[in-house]
């Protein structure tokens, strides 16, 4: 008996494996894991898809968006948080949508980056209240905190 326990403490790693510490991290992760690996899912289909058409492949997508072919391979484990930045570039690549974006009902669509709901300038100062008041009412952003936004965009007195 003492030979055998001899051996299972001879093999016996002294270093804690991490389990723990692992489970907790992915615990506390789970929400953007848990998108993480449907966008995986999504890119991966439509790669398969792509692939008899123009040859798509991990390698590919990697060189178009300027990354290495072991961050795609990140992100197709759903290991990866992505930026914004590169999720739009697969986006385009691929050409699907990765991300939706809900629009309110009041209004058709979001305006592209670099425009505003309510044109702005320095003689109508009723815009800015005017958008203040659609972004309290459609995000529920406390506008208080505008106090300082100027009719050409800029914060300041």
């Amino acid at each position: 008996m003492k030979n055998i326990l001899d051996r299972i403490n001879a093999i016996e790693s002294q270093d804690l494996s991490g389990w723990s510490q692992d489970a907790k991290w992915r615990k506390e992760n789970r929400d953007w894991l848990n998108k993480s690996v449907q966008i995986a899912i999504k890119i991966l289909r439509e790669i398969r898809r792509q692939k008899p058409i123009n040859g798509m492949s991990q390698k590919t997508l990697a060189e178009a968006i300027g990354v290495t072919p072991q961050y795609i391979n990140k992100v197709v484990k759903g290991q990866e948080n992505m930026t914004l930045g590169t999720i739009s570039r697969i986006e385009a690549v691929l050409g699907i949508s990765l991300i939706q974006i809900p629009v309110n009902s009041s209004t058709q669509s979001i305006p592209a980056l670099g425009t505003s709901l309510i044109p702005l300038d320095r003689n109508n100062a009723k815009s800015i209240g005017s958008l203040k008041a659609l972004l309290k009412e459609d995000t529920g952003y406390n506008t208080d905190d505008m106090d300082g936004l100027q009719a050409d965009g800029t914060y300041g007195s």
